[in-house]
């Protein structure tokens, strides 16, 4: 392999590392579920997990429980279909016991603000605070923290308690309660209904629909970002998903204003690669005023490929040059990594948002990961939804990325802007680095899309849009810079650009028909 291949995978290695370890820093960004959010999720799935099917015959139970009793029968068949028994009906009786006892004890924390502020004199109020102790009480629990102050406990503290106390009672014991194994299945497949359901940023308590089930879901400040979940949640999570969550609400939930609300978020996060579209811009524009300059030192030494000295003087006088000229080589990969922190953001804004999980586009919750909607098609609904949302994100970032590249090519052909290549000095022709970075972004980004949510491909659909269109004005722009520095440098280089220009031209028409008065370079 040629040394100048060596270079050119060194250089894409040290890229890709960047892009990883820049994904891998901001992809910490935590789940806004509480203990509390996630015991009210568990028993909106499943209901009372110590209770036999519920009866909804009288047509006086809510639409959840007939949910739940088919997500609990669900459940118990999966564990017998593995080689355990259902826990024994005393044992139900004892945990539910345990559970209802255990939620009148502590229904107080939901009046006096520990937990919540409801209003004792509203039967609504009452009924929300006996409903969250009493699924907190099931799933959950309640200790105190390392300040000494009351908060809900990690998921199943209160199971492993009377559990282990289950078998020390005179009237269960072993025999009748389950055995260690089955605990640990049960409580690992009822964690995996809500491992990927991270869906609890909201700004006020409320209910939701997640997964065909009402949940309530509390409300979180914008303190309580940076203070309980961290720097990136409350400088960007928090607002991008409040945005969402306010135009969703505002405007009914009905599916296209959380489109409108993702359009939003898109054109917000867009303004951080226009302010770097420009800074490049500007940059490319002084690399292009003293490229002829760079050829020139590249043609002084021919030999600096092999020859040490050559190639130091080479490297020191390029430096000069560049750091006369304030060109930042590097900036491209700089605005890069910037740009990824923002991207995860946005992902982990649109992933929690529980508006957004409320809500449906033609039959499909937006936080639905694609790769689910072509996995597990009919198990899904609105699964057709999902992988059109794919194919379109997949074309639009096709088509974004190829009008980029079409316009490098269009430059480099016509206006001579890209420096020339020397072989026997190891340099990578940086059209094919452009090209070759270019596949591997896209690559990179249909990969990621197939693992995100649904919304997260719309985002992603508007965020190619917006790029072309950006290609489109950009070039626009530099046209008229290029035509501004051509005249100023009047260099070589650059007369493909005065020979398409009538505004450079300083000769009529019949002057310029005379083969006396044309240039050399023509």
């Amino acid at each position: 392999m040629r040394k100048h291949s060596h270079r050119f995978l060194k250089r894409l290695a040290v890229c890709f590392v960047a892009i990883v370890g820049a994904f891998m820093f901001t992809s910490c960004t935590q789940s806004f579920c509480t203990p509390q959010d996630q015991a009210n999720q568990l028993y909106g799935y499943y209901g009372n997990i110590f209770e036999d099917s519920v009866d909804v015959s009288n047509g006086s139970a809510l639409d959840n429980i007939t949910v739940q009793n088919e997500n609990r029968e669900t459940l118990y068949g999966t564990l017998e279909t593995n080689g355990f028994s259902r826990p024994t009906k005393a044992f139900n009786n004892y945990m539910n016991e345990q559970a209802t006892t255990f939620a009148s004890d502590n229904v107080h924390y939901w009046f006096d603000g520990t937990f919540a502020s409801y209003d004792e004199s509203d039967p609504d109020e009452v009924s929300l605070a006996n409903d969250n102790a009493l699924h907190v009480a099931i799933y959950a629990g309640i200790t105190t923290d390392e300040d000494g102050d009351i908060i809900v406990a990690p998921l199943w503290t209160n199971y492993n308690e009377w559990y282990d106390a289950s078998l020390e009672d005179e009237t269960l014991g072993v025999s009748l309660a389950p055995s260690n194994s089955f605990v640990s299945a049960f409580q690992a497949q009822v964690n995996a209904t809500i491992a990927s359901n991270t869906a609890c940023i909201t700004p006020e308590d409320s209910y939701f629909n997640q997964n065909g089930v009402t949940i309530y879901i509390q409300g979180k400040t914008w303190g309580e970002a940076f203070s309980e979940y961290g720097f990136l949640e409350g400088l960007f999570v928090y607002p991008f998903s409040w945005l969402v969550h306010t135009i969703s609400e505002g405007l009914g939930n009905n599916g296209w204003a959380q489109i409108l609300a993702i359009f939003t978020v898109t054109l917000i996060a867009r303004l951080v690669t226009v302010v770097s579209t420009v800074l490049q811009g500007r940059s490319q524009a002084k690399q292009q005023k003293i490229q002829p300059m760079i050829n020139d030192l590249q043609a002084k030494y021919p030999n600096a490929a092999y020859d040490k000295e050559q190639k130091q003087q080479l490297a020191f006088e390029q430096a000069k040059l560049i750091k006369q000229a304030k060109v930042h080589p590097v900036l491209p990969l700089i605005f890069l990594i910037i740009q990824f922190p923002i991207f995860i953001c946005v992902w982990s804004a649109l992933q929690g948002n529980a508006s957004l999980a409320a809500s449906n586009l033609w039959g499909l919750a937006l936080t639905t990961p694609v790769s689910q909607c072509f996995m597990s098609f009919a198990d899904t609904p609105g699964a057709l939804t999902g992988i059109m949302i794919f194919i379109f994100m997949t074309l639009s970032n096709v088509l974004s990325s190829f009008t980029s590249l079409w316009f490098t090519n269009w430059r480099t052909k016509n206006f001579g802007t890209i420096s020339k290549v020397n072989p026997e000095q190891g340099s990578m022709d940086p059209q094919k680095t452009t090209k070759i970075m270019t596949y591997v972004m896209l690559v990179f980004i249909i990969i990621m899309g197939w693992s995100l949510p649904a919304g997260m491909g719309i985002y992603w659909i508007f965020g190619s849009l917006l790029s072309i269109m950006q290609s489109l004005i950009t070039e626009v722009i530099q046209t008229h810079s290029r035509h501004k520095l051509a005249a100023e440098t009047g260099d070589g280089s650059n007369l493909a650009i005065v020979r398409r220009s009538a505004h450079h031209r300083t000769s009529t028409k019949k002057d310029s028909k005379k083969k006396k008065d044309k240039p050399m370079w023509r």
